[in-house]
């Protein structure tokens, strides 16, 4: 079977007096075809696309790759989610109890670097993967990063020291979103 012409919006059409049936709904008669596969189709089954009229198969929208997180690379995430939240923790909790603690804002400044390793380990893990579940994973273990460190030495906190957390939340958050 020879291929249609195709017109210049995309939709292949069949020749002038030639009306085919559509595909999907034998009923019904059609001069528009796919412009990848040649089925002929209905208007009520098409699908639009960027490069013309696509049949119901042709048209599908896929995910990106790059927001397609597999079970293994979710696994890798969370292991390295709690890696960051236990170890950047301890080192949150050591920073606070040594001579540093002095200094201001050297505490709240973990919550940013917290942050900022938790989104990149885990988008380094994840082979450079995006997502919600991940940037919820990169947040939580920000969070659960700080109350380890306040579990391990108890310390007094004040409004800058949540707003430095929200910021290091913030920043691994847009590391894999």
């Amino acid at each position: 079977m020879e291929q249609p012409p195709i017109n210049p919006s995309g939709a292949s059409s069949m020749p002038s007096g030639a009306a085919s049936r559509c595909y999907w709904h034998s009923e019904v008669e059609t001069r528009l075809s796919c412009s990848r596969c040649g089925k002929p189709i209905c208007p009520q089954c098409l699908v639009q696309v960027p490069v013309g009229i696509r049949c119901r198969d042709c048209g599908r929208v896929s995910r990106m790759p790059t927001y397609d997180v597999s079970a293994p690379y979710l696994a890798r995430a969370v292991a390295v989610a709690v890696a960051v939240a236990v170890g950047g923790g301890i080192l949150w909790a050591l920073v606070n109890g040594s001579f540093l603690r002095g200094i201001p804002f050297v505490s709240s400044l973990m919550a940013v670097a917290v942050g900022y390793a938790a989104g990149e380990l885990i988008s380094r893990a994840t082979n450079k993967k995006r997502g919600t579940t991940l940037a919820w994973l990169a947040g939580g273990a920000v969070v659960a990063a700080f109350l380890v460190s306040w579990v391990a030495r108890p310390f007094g906190f004040e409004i800058w020291g949540l707003l430095f957390i929200l910021f290091g939340v913030i920043i691994a958050v847009q590391r894999v979103r």
